[in-house]
């Protein structure tokens, strides 16, 4: 019996979907949603010297949408991507990178201040200052050039 070799290949995003998700994202950036800003920085090389407020400032259209769609698929550009072409950056998705705080401004009353510093550090990534208080009722966490009391 003859040996067979099976090859699968991820297949190709559908192109309508792709065409969605580019609207999305500059759906995001208009509505200033700050997550996006971090994969725009991170993909399109224009973007990459501003901070979080610049991008979502910027001028940024659909083709700019486009691209940074094209570019997380390893693709130079759409054009590229539309055709297939082996016109490929990468091969893998692009990382993006953490953004940094430069600064916040929180004032938080809460009930459960271990519920809140767990919070804090374990989804927001900041570190914890202090704790004050017997039982703690008050602390401070920082993070990058970021502080909240």
């Amino acid at each position: 019996m003859p040996a067979y070799t099976v090859t699968t290949v991820a297949p190709m995003p559908n192109l309508e979907n792709l065409k969605k998700q580019a609207k999305q994202y500059l759906r995001w950036h208009r509505e200033r949603y700050y997550p996006v800003a971090a994969e725009i920085r991170a993909a399109l090389p224009r973007f990459q010297h501003l901070d979080d407020n610049q991008v979502l400032e910027a001028n940024f259209k659909l083709s700019d949408a486009q691209e940074l769609i094209a570019r997380q698929l390893g693709f130079e550009g759409w054009q590229a991507l539309k055709t297939g072409a082996p016109a490929m950056t990468d091969q893998k998705k692009q990382t993006v990178p953490a953004p940094v705080l430069s600064s916040t401004s929180a004032q938080l009353f809460v009930t459960d201040i271990k519920a809140s510093i767990e919070f804090f550090t374990t989804k927001l990534g900041f570190g914890v200052d202090f704790v004050y208080g017997d039982p703690a009722f008050y602390g401070q966490v920082t993070r990058d050039n970021a502080q909240s009391r």
